[in-house]
C-alpha cells in the first residue's frame, strides 16, 4: 500500500492557505520596507480571509499561525505611518529652529569679522569713528577681509559708520554679550 501523496503542507490531506502566506509577505514588506497602509492593509484583509477560509475547511487548509503572524504584521505596519508622521511633525521643527540659530549665530560671526575690519580700517588711515568704509575699504585679495561675507539666512549687510557697528538686514546688529 502506497502512502497518500504530500501536499505543500508536508502532511497528508491539508494543504497551506495562499491568502495566509500572502497575507505574511505583505505585512513583512510593510514593515521592511515602510509601506505602511499600502502592504498593511492588503495584509490584514488577506489575514482575516485566510483564517476564515481556515476555519471553514474543516482541517483541509493549514497556515493559521501565518495568517496570524501576516494580520500582526499588518496591523504593526499600518500603525508604523502614524508613529512615523508624529516623529516627523516633532523632529521637523526642531531641526528648522536648529538651522535658524545656527545661521544666526554664523551671521553674528561675521559682523563681528566686519566690524574688526572696519575698526583696523578707520586706525590704520587714521579716520573719525563717524567714518563709513566702502566694501572696496575693507574686502579684497590685499584688504582685511578677503571676501566680503555673506548671510547664511540671505540677509544684506549694511557697513553703517565705525563707531555704530555693521548690521544684517536678517539678523539685526551684532549682539550684546
Amino acid at each position: 500500500m502506497n502512502p497518500p501523496p504530500l501536499t505543500s503542507a508536508g502532511s497528508a490531506g491539508t494543504q497551506k492557505s495562499g491568502l495566509a502566506l500572502a497575507s505574511l509577505i505583505l505585512g513583512i514588506c510593510g514593515i521592511v520596507l515602510c509601506l505602511g497602509p499600502l502592504a498593511g492593509i492588503p495584509a490584514v484583509i488577506c489575514g482575516h480571509m485566510a483564517q476564515s477560509k481556515i476555519k471553514q475547511s474543516a482541517g483541509a487548509l493549514s497556515g493559521g499561525g501565518m495568517a496570524t503572524a501576516g494580520l500582526i504584521t499588518g496591523y504593526i505596519s499600518m500603525v508604523m505611518i502614524f508613529v512615523i508622521g508624529l516623529l516627523a511633525a516633532i523632529a521637523i521643527p526642531n531641526f528648522v529652529k536648529a538651522r535658524q540659530h545656527a545661521q544666526y549665530y554664523a551671521c553674528q560671526l561675521n559682523l563681528k569679522a566686519i566690524q574688526g575690519a572696519k575698526e583696523t580700517w578707520a586706525t590704520e588711515n587714521t579716520k573719525a569713528k563717524e567714518a563709513v568704509p566702502t566694501d572696496a575699504d575693507l574686502f579684497g585679495p590685499s584688504k582685511y577681509v578677503r571676501e566680503k561675507p555673506v548671510c547664511p539666512a540671505s540677509g544684506i549687510y549694511s557697513l553703517n559708520a565705525v563707531q555704530e557697528g555693521p548690521s544684517c538686514s536678517e539678523h539685526g546688529a551684532i549682539a550684546e554679550q
